[in-house]
């Protein structure tokens, strides 16, 4: 499972600097699907927590319980007898990526154990401990006056040090049903939980954990429910979660939903969140993601689209930001255009903005390259300067 991948993802999209030419998303893409996974924080001490042999995760109260009748009986028992905080655990099979290899050794685990210290707030001291071959995961939710309002994970051959925290573990958790409680928790969206408290994002992080558990596991049961929580009716928040985790995690089946979505769905701020999303689905979703920034009807979905050509499309990104640059209707448009082509390498990009700055028939993209071309610092922008002033 390249889980180094979807974070990679996650924070590249949040860092990009796009400034006003990004289109005017609303919330960083990518950003949430990681509140539970990433945040690291220090840990309290664990006072010489005990573990049931064989249990990924040592506790000063440990229990255990048998989900016979289905994982869903279970929490709901829980829910209505532990007042207390406490935590649920389980483990789901994790999806594997068969093309990725890993360098990692079973004593890299022992060097890794502090990253397994697990929190009040349910973060990993060193962010969650997951390799890049793991095929299990450890699932935990918090229960906190009878409702679960945190979700996270780790690898299950990362020994989970959980102090002095109660905690029920679940045997014989079949992964369709850890898919169906962890719906429940994102279909609840926050219901039941504070909605301040410390940092004021107790629903994201129930809905986000569960989102990522979700599209983690290795199920058919997942690619399902994560599609029904990117349907119109679904809140703005759960779409776009739901839409990074099926083009991230859930290979072809996700890319052909985000494929769709991408064709028909009716929300201009969606689908501009779904030009970043396109670039994590392989090859067919460049083909789609160069179909956006030519023809979508939103200028402001063409325009996002467009960086995302410059920063993936490989060759065909000059030929589609030139094709925008020439012939899109909308001058905002055209001015973005000329924004990707700076944020090709130099060698194709600085020539492109000479061209366009000495030449172009739009005196708003010769401006634009103007620009564009002082900031690169190439020498061969200096050079065109001095032509233009004269020297």
């Amino acid at each position: 499972m390249n889980i180094r991948r979807f974070i990679t993802a996650g924070i590249y999209c949040m860092c990009v600097a796009f400034g006003g030419f990004a289109g005017g998303s609303r919330a960083p893409v990518g950003a949430s699907p990681f509140a539970s996974a990433q945040a690291p924080a220090s840990p309290p001490e664990a006072p010489g927590p005990q573990a049931a042999d064989g249990l990924p995760v040592r506790s000063t109260r440990l229990e255990r319980r048998e989900a016979t009748t289905g994982l869903q009986p279970v929490v709901a028992a829980l829910t209505k007898s532990e007042r207390a905080t406490a935590w649920l655990a389980w483990t789901v099979p994790a999806i594997v990526r068969p093309d990725h290899q890993s360098g990692w050794r079973e004593r890299d685990w022992q060097k890794d154990r502090a990253g397994c210290v697990l929190d009040d707030e349910g973060r990993f001291k060193n962010g969650s401990s997951t390799k890049d071959d793991t095929t299990a995961l450890v699932v935990l939710a918090r229960l906190a006056g009878g409702v679960i309002d945190r979700v996270t994970f780790t690898d299950a051959r990362c020994t989970v040090q959980a102090g002095t925290r109660t905690v029920y573990w679940i045997d014989g958790v079949r992964a369709a049903d850890s898919v169906a409680v962890l719906g429940e928790v994102v279909r609840a969206d926050g219901k039941g939980l504070p909605q301040g408290g410390k940092g004021g994002d107790e629903p994201e992080r129930a809905r986000s954990g569960a989102l990522a558990v979700i599209a983690l596991t290795d199920d058919p049961s997942s690619d399902r429910v994560l599609e029904g929580f990117v349907a119109r009716d679904v809140s703005s928040s759960v779409r776009r979660d739901a839409a990074f985790w099926l083009g991230a995690a859930r290979g072809a089946a996700g890319a052909q939903v985000i494929d769709r979505l991408s064709r028909t769905d009716g929300d201009e701020d969606f689908r501009e969140h779904l030009t970043f999303v396109l670039t994590l689905t392989g090859d067919a979703g460049i083909d789609r993601l160069v179909d956006l920034a030519r023809h979508d009807a939103s200028s402001r979905v063409r325009g996002q689209a467009l960086f995302w050509v410059a920063q993936k499309a490989g060759e065909r990104a000059v030929g589609t930001l030139a094709g925008a640059v020439d012939d899109d209707p909308d001058v905002e448009v055209r001015k973005r255009a000329v924004f990707a082509l700076s944020q090709l390498p130099r060698d194709e990009g600085v020539p492109k903005l000479i061209a366009l700055a000495g030449t172009h028939r739009d005196r708003e993209v010769r401006k634009q390259a103007m620009f564009w071309l002082g900031q690169t610092g190439d020498p061969r922008a200096l050079t065109f300067f001095e032509q233009v002033l004269g020297r």
